[in-house]
């Protein structure tokens, strides 16, 4: 569920922020204010999900069979550096369309 919501929150900012040229003063500060709220609960979803993956982890190293440990460490790796550059670089972008 953080998953997505994270998601959405990425396309919502960046669908505002594309919509939000040439309107009236008035409204561009409504689709601002708009915008940094998404961009906080983008922030919540994502500590919710770092949260549940830790968790989650917890009981990956407890259940693991130890002969299955060293192969199942590798992808492990592997998906969280992936899910780093997915995470950090999307918060990135959605924090320098709201704030930029």
């Amino acid at each position: 569920m953080s998953t997505g919501t994270w998601a959405a929150c990425v396309l919502v900012i960046r669908v505002i922020a594309s919509r939000s040229q040439g309107v009236p003063p008035q409204a561009a500060a409504v689709l601002s204010d708009a915008n940094s709220v998404v961009f906080w609960l983008l922030v919540v979803s994502l500590v919710g999900l770092s949260v549940t993956g830790g968790i989650r982890l917890f009981y990956w190293r407890a259940e693991t069979a130890p002969d299955e440990f060293e192969t199942k460490q590798g992808a492990l790796i592997f998906k969280h550096v992936a899910f780093l550059l997915i995470y950090g670089l999307g918060t990135a972008w959605a924090a320098w369309m709201v704030f930029g």
